[in-house]
């Protein structure tokens, strides 16, 4: 058997396998016996089929099988046990030229991890959200709260405020005779007037309407439609008021379920929650920046064999939530082509992490696991930490942990050596619009 490993870019290779059909042979022939003895046929005692009838009927798919076989071993014999070459994602057989009684031909190709020279991040800059909450915030969050839980009381009469619910028939019209469209009625239409996401000329066309009334809307076409308004003719159908309840300690004590009875004590405690719901955001943002700088900073070529390992995923994903099968029609090319750059995207942060990872010699020690789980322990009555580690570790969840625990190490770290400016909402978002066509370039070669 002849082996050779061509280097097809600086993250691709190809290791091309030959073998004569006499190298073959013997395999083939235990290949052969083994079926032979676990095959039944009409005629015969089981295991006492003639050779030849076995090749006849099942040589082909014997041979085919025993080729992957051997590919593979070779495969990793060579590349793997080797070790010369650092294998990242998955190998692709992109050739296998065998058939029975024949000569042998294959094509491995592997993806190998490029040298990264990780930047001097020194004096790079990170723009943080900054975000402090208001008394108005508090206010806002209760005033949302009322409104889920006020009561509808139907009004005939009132003319439709910002404060009602309305009911609608919307009858869609043609353009030119303004006659209804047969099939494009949707009857019962429900908003609240003041929904942020109602459309604006459907709110300015309730607006001072009682329950009865119809009249002419028209919508402008949707973003990127160059086609014509749509027109309807639309009836008021039903309009309810909201009652809202009043906001004192009853309705504190009432809406959080009997947890607090003071308005003020609950205006405190909404704070604290908006301060840790900020606070996440803000983390969360922040790893996105430092993310996207990395990625920006350092223009390193991605093995493709490692964007079809994270596209494999996206597809395994989709058949779990869709209880383990591929959804009705499905296009999985389709699919893998919408995804292929953010795969790519995956996998160069993925090499650019590990890089970091083995520069500053990070590592999740078994303090940093005991820590986790006396952390994830502390609130619960029922659990202690070593019985909630060891249910992750027969469930088999601790390296999740362990990669969990990395990223927190990653970031903290990287947070600490970028200067991070901190940018008040207003800023931050102009930022994040100058920004938003922009994105980190990722080669991935053949």
């Amino acid at each position: 058997m002849q082996t050779r490993i061509n280097q097809i870019s600086e993250v691709t290779c190809d290791l091309e396998i030959e073998a004569a059909a006499e190298e073959l042979a013997p395999d083939f022939k235990t290949a052969l016996h083994r079926q032979r003895a676990r095959t039944e046929m009409k005629g015969f005692r089981t295991g006492k089929v003639p050779v030849g009838l076995v090749k006849k009927i099942r040589g082909e798919a014997i041979a085919y099988m025993l080729a992957e076989e051997k590919v593979q071993s070779v495969f990793h014999k060579e590349v793997i046990e080797g070790k010369q070459y650092d294998v990242v994602g998955r190998p692709l057989l992109t050739t296998l030229d065998y058939e029975m009684d024949g000569d042998l031909r294959a094509v491995i190709r592997f993806g190998i991890r490029p040298e990264i020279t990780l930047k001097d991040l020194s004096g790079e800059k990170i723009s943080r959200l900054k975000r402090e909450v208001t008394d108005e915030d508090v206010a806002e969050h209760l005033e949302r709260i009322r409104k889920s839980r006020a009561a509808l009381v139907p009004v005939e009469t009132d003319e439709i405020t910002e404060d009602f619910q309305v009911v609608m028939d919307m009858q869609r019209l043609d353009e030119k005779t303004g006659t209804p469209v047969i099939g494009e009625k949707e009857e019962g239409v429900t908003f609240f007037v003041d929904d942020k996401d109602l459309h604006e000329a459907i709110r300015e066309g309730v607006l001072g309407r009682q329950a009865g009334d119809t009249f002419t809307l028209e919508l402008p076409p949707d973003k990127d439609d160059n086609g014509p308004a749509r027109r309807y003719r639309a009836t008021v159908k039903e309009t309810k008021r909201r009652d809202l309840p009043d906001l004192d300690d009853a309705f504190a004590e009432a809406a959080t379920e009997g947890k607090v009875s003071d308005l003020d004590e609950w205006r405190g405690a909404i704070r604290q929650q908006l301060n840790a719901l900020w606070k996440e955001r803000t983390e969360e943002l922040l790893v996105d920046r430092i993310v996207d700088r990395m990625m920006a900073l350092h223009d390193i070529p991605i093995p493709e064999s490692a964007v079809e390992m994270y596209l494999d995923g996206f597809v395994d994903d989709l058949k779990k939530r869709n209880n383990g099968k591929e959804p009705k029609d499905f296009d999985e090319q389709a699919f893998r082509e919408t995804r292929r750059s953010m795969a790519g995207r995956h996998a160069k942060w993925k090499l650019l992490r590990d890089a970091y990872i083995e520069r500053e010699q990070l590592q999740v020690t078994e303090d940093d696991l005991d820590a986790y789980f006396d952390s994830a322990a502390e609130n619960s009555d029922e659990l202690a930490p070593e019985t909630l580690r060891r249910y992750y570790e027969r469930a088999g969840a601790i390296d999740e942990i362990r990669e969990r625990l990395m990223s927190r190490k990653v970031f903290a770290r990287l947070t600490d050596a970028f200067e991070i400016e901190d940018k008040d909402p207003e800023a931050f978002q102009a930022l994040l619009d100058e920004n938003a066509s922009s994105d980190s370039p990722i080669v991935i070669p053949a």
